[in-house]
């Protein structure tokens, strides 16, 4: 049965328990027999919902209860009426079998570890029935006062293994599910059907951020906690406590509706350390070397590809060391529309690295694989730097925001190594290919304090509560 049924069928039901408390002192006449006719219709709805669902009924005590109550319905004995009906909605979801049905809106491949171990949960627990839906995302860019939009829609979801339906197989209205999850907040990015207010009219709508929120920029009060999403959701999930006090600062409802379980998007990277992941097909030439992971930002005029030339010359000399080059997805597009004259440049950047004996240019879409075979990470502000914090590995972050930065961090950055030219950079690959570690001891103080449910686990809280939060609210916990 699906929960919302079991929902209605128990709202009737109180609705039974105030007329039969009303009818103890009605006296005769017309709106007497009007809810005594009104009554028994209701017991039929109700008898018909359970008859139809008795391969869910865990005891045929429900109905039994039924049919008590509709015995004594309209007689003398009010006080065993009452009784029974309040037995009857006390005990009935302890007696049915029910299930709550969630759909996740999944997009970009990159973004699917935000979703996934509260979808694994939840496709292995038979109180929720999910389901995957694909939806297209465009990426919006403005050239020569025009906005030029590039969609994307693939199905990465098939090859992990995953099933899933495509946005044109699914009808928000027509399933109507107890829960809608989504991790894209951006509304350019998406179709008007998949807008966080679109899906908050149908269903309770629950946020789980695409990234693990970590330093404080000027426009946050915003982006984390007012764009539209922040609004409309049944239920945003928090970090951690920090992460919890700034919302509710900031959103226009106090922070009302966060829960703090730890972002779901860190359970894949707990899992990794604890099981691996194999090596990617091709990846094989850095096999046995040191490997440094670099993450290159989409604007190549500000990020740390304008240190493209040095980095690759490094690694051309020292053969004992690999490069995992990982640009942001959005490079090749940004290039195109607002760098063209670049652009023959970029495409040779990557073909040098692509026949590098010692470097790998990495498009899979999970950063994971690069997280395991790296031993350091170069990077531009990007949510990879919090969350390679819990590999408990070295990073390099070439900031390019200082002018964004207001100072305060929901994840302290006293483990990160700085960079502002080419030197410094090529002196932290110096210390990582001999083995210099200068962080470690900062990283897991860090961890522990600002990271608390960096246990692999925050999927499975965010369920166990979100269980029993619509169990409260809709009064089915006693």
């Amino acid at each position: 049965m699906r929960y919302s049924m079991l929902v209605t069928i128990t709202d009737m039901s109180r609705t039974l328990l105030e007329a039969a408390q009303y009818l103890a002192s009605a006296p005769a006449g017309d709106i007497r027999a009007e809810l005594l006719d009104n009554g028994r219709r209701m017991m039929g709805q109700i008898r018909d919902v359970l008859e139809r669902h008795s391969g869910d009924l865990r005891t045929t005590l429900p109905l039994e209860r039924l049919w008590k109550i509709g015995q004594l319905w309209g007689g003398g004995e009010h006080e065993a009426l009452e009784e029974t009906l309040e037995e009857f909605i006390r005990k009935l979801p302890e007696e049915v079998s029910y299930q709550v049905r969630a759909v996740f809106f999944a997009e970009l491949g990159e973004k699917w570890d935000a979703m996934e171990s509260v979808y694994e949960y939840m496709r292995n627990d038979p109180r929720f029935d999910p389901v995957v839906v694909r939806t297209p995302v465009g990426r919006v860019v403005m050239r020569d006062g025009k906005k030029e939009q590039e969609i994307i829609y693939k199905d990465f979801l098939t090859p992990m293994g995953i099933p899933s339906l495509g946005y044109d197989q699914y009808s928000l209205e027509e399933d109507c599910p107890e829960l809608a999850f989504i991790s894209q907040p951006y509304e350019s990015c998406t179709l008007r059907e998949f807008w966080p207010e679109t899906i908050a009219k149908v269903t309770r709508l629950v946020y789980l951020p695409y990234f693990l929120p970590s330093i404080v920029l000027s426009d946050y009060p915003t982006v984390l906690c007012q764009m539209p999403v922040y609004n409309v959701a049944w239920k945003v999930i928090g970090a951690n406590k920090k992460h919890f006090d700034y919302y509710c600062k900031h959103s226009r409802h106090g922070g009302a509706n966060m829960l703090v379980t730890g972002v779901p998007k860190i359970d894949p990277v707990i899992r990794l350390k604890k099981e691996g992941i194999s090596l990617p097909s091709g990846w094989e030439k850095i096999r046995g070397k040191k490997v440094v992971l670099w993450n290159s930002w989409f604007d190549i005029a500000v990020s740390s590809f304008r240190f493209f030339k040095e980095i690759f010359s490094w690694f051309e000399i020292h053969e004992d060391c690999a490069l995992i080059w990982r640009p942001h997805p959005m490079t090749e597009t940004v290039v195109k529309l607002y760098f063209p004259e670049q652009y023959s440049y970029w495409e040779n950047c990557i073909k040098k690295v692509q026949n590098m004996a010692n470097a790998v240019l990495d498009t899979e879409s999970s950063y994971l694989p690069a997280f395991a075979c790296s031993d350091a990470q170069i990077s531009d502000h990007s949510s990879l730097m919090q969350q390679y914090l819990l590999m408990d590995k070295p990073l390099l972050w070439i900031n390019t925001l200082a002018t964004d930065l207001t100072g305060e961090e929901f994840v302290s950055t006293k483990w990160m190594e700085r960079a502002d030219n080419a030197e410094e950079v090529i002196c932290f690959l110096d210390q990582i290919r001999f083995g210099k570690d200068a962080t470690a001891e900062v990283r897991k103080s860090i961890i522990q304090k600002d990271i608390p449910f960096a246990d692999g686990r925050c999927g499975e809280r965010v369920c166990r509560i979100l269980w029993e939060k619509m169990l409260i609210e809709d009064a089915l916990k006693y």
